[in-house]
């Protein structure tokens, strides 16, 4: 039986009222249940308030050590803001909130076949979009100080550290969410059947579904130490070398991504960058073969073996983050009694002791032996964000490249490019997916009988059924080479 706080009628559930427990009682109420509408005096202008000023000083040097020219000291540091860093929309769209998302139409026909009315006579609390009002504009803190020095052999060499920090970065929150553990309390059972009640009684704002709230508190930190090499293209010969050894840690991917609100907000969310690279490699170089016409000087070797010039490219990166997605299968998988699923627990390093294989063959790239499931019900887990790493990426393109000149202002170009070179293969993804049997609950029975719930099947604690987890699905580019003719003049 459902019923009616206002007129205190008792209804059925059954057929069309079965899903009145929970819902709204028609013409009743405001329909903006407390929400700021526009014509508002109290509502700002554009439902936030942001800083009429916002300082951006800039500073920097450069300081010849000797006078020589030869050791030169730089640094610059600089505050930027970003109104919507990466542009776009924020969260979702406020038009669709209430009242604004109701609509109707009246379409013009004869009086014997107007169209049947249709919609539902049972409205539920609605999902609300919403932005902070006093929000901060996102502020990014640009830094490097670095020394060049000029080494000989016409090289120079520089090392920098280079850091930025951004502070206000968008993020979107549920703080409307259903908090864990709030469907596994036995107060929260219908006396009647017994049976838990409905998410809208247990969330924290009654009246409505989920409220996502974009908010101006996400932070972001790079750090790197960066060296270059470099030789001039002089005599035929130029060469390069770059190296990055850097950590990037946020909290979101970017200021539409979502972040858990009703966990331990850093060890849950801060993690590193969706595109950290701990060790970036970069090498590269051109060389001019020597003419052999200087050693035999006829038409024959000048036309086939002068003019002759190699190029490439050597790279290497370490693997960027990867996150672990779960899946509970048989039994109950609400293990969490919340809104969030339960993550799964890491019982050791996954990317060290990294050995086996998946059915087909392929060698497993992490430790799939390292997670675990939620050991009872209300364990939310412990594995934080982004915690796999992909496998790294080397790679090497080399080309050649043969000029036929054509007097003083024309000359043909023969090209013939190697990516790749070597068919090193390089996976592009992994299977990050685990399956686990869930912790199970009697039939009828809202808690576990016991603090450690039981898994609906034999497998041990530490198994899990996806076979492919940990195995790469998907590998870059092989060696492509393509061969041109190009015309200069």
């Amino acid at each position: 039986m459902a019923k009616n706080p206002v007129t205190g009628q008792l209804i059925p559930l059954t057929g069309a009222n079965a899903g009145l427990v929970g819902a709204i009682v028609p013409n009743t109420g405001n329909p903006n249940n407390g929400l700021a509408i526009g014509t508002d005096p109290n509502t700002p202008k554009g439902y936030r308030v942001s800083r009429a000023i916002d300082y951006e000083p800039r500073l920097g040097f450069a300081w010849d050590m000797f006078g020589e020219g030869k050791s030169v000291i730089r640094a610059q540091a600089g505050i930027y803001h970003a109104p919507r860093v990466g542009g776009g929309t924020t969260g979702g769209n406020l038009v669709n909130n209430q009242p604004a998302n109701r609509s109707f139409s009246i379409d013009f026909g004869n009086i014997d076949n107007l169209a049947a009315l249709t919609g539902t006579a049972i409205t539920r609390p609605s999902t609300i979009n919403a932005v902070e009002v006093q929000s901060h504009t996102p502020t990014i803190y640009n830094f490097s100080f670095g020394l060049q020095q000029d080494i000989g052999f016409k090289t120079v060499a520089e090392v920098s550290y280079v850091g930025s920090f951004a502070r206000h970065l968008g993020q979107r929150i549920n703080i409307n969410g259903v908090p864990d553990g709030a469907r596994l309390g036995t107060n929260n059972i219908d006396p009647v059947t017994g049976a838990r009640i409905g998410n809208d009684f247990l969330r924290p704002y009654r009246g409505y579904a989920d409220i996502t709230v974009v908010t101006w508190a996400g932070t972001s930190n790079y750090n790197s130490l960066q060296v270059q090499l470099g030789r001039r293209y002089t005599q035929g010969f130029q060469y390069g070398l770059a190296y990055t050894y850097s950590k990037s840690f946020d909290y979101a991917n970017d200021d539409s991504s979502d972040v858990f609100f009703g966990r331990p907000y850093k060890d849950f969310n801060y993690a590193p960058s969706d595109f950290d690279q701990t060790h970036i490699l970069t090498v590269n170089y051109i060389y001019d073969v020597p003419k052999l016409s200087r050693k035999f000087d006829n038409s024959f070797v000048k036309a086939i073996f002068d003019n002759w010039q190699i190029s490439g490219t050597t790279s290497y990166a370490s693997g960027k983050p990867k996150n672990v997605s779960v899946t509970y299968t048989g039994g109950t998988t609400d293990i969490t009694g919340g809104q969030d699923n339960a993550r799964p627990n890491t019982i050791c390093d996954p990317m060290r002791n990294i050995s086996g294989s998946d059915p087909t063959g392929t060698p497993y790239v992490i430790n799939v032996n390292c997670f675990a499931r939620p050991t009872r019900l209300g364990d939310i887990g412990n594995t934080p964000r982004n915690s796999l790493r992909m496998p790294s990426i080397f790679n090497n393109d080399l080309a050649f490249f043969k000029n036929i000149p054509l007097g003083e202002k024309h000359s043909f170009q023969l090209r013939w490019e190697i990516y790749n070179i070597f068919n090193h293969t390089n996976f592009r993804d992994i299977d990050a997916g685990l399956t686990f049997a869930c912790v199970a609950v009697p039939a009828g029975q809202t808690a576990p009988a016991t603090p450690v719930g039981t898994c609906t099947t034999a497998l041990p604690l530490v198994a899990q059924t996806n076979t492919r987890f940990g195995a790469p699905i998907a590998a870059r580019t092989p060696r492509v080479m393509q061969a041109s003719v190009r015309f200069n003049f």
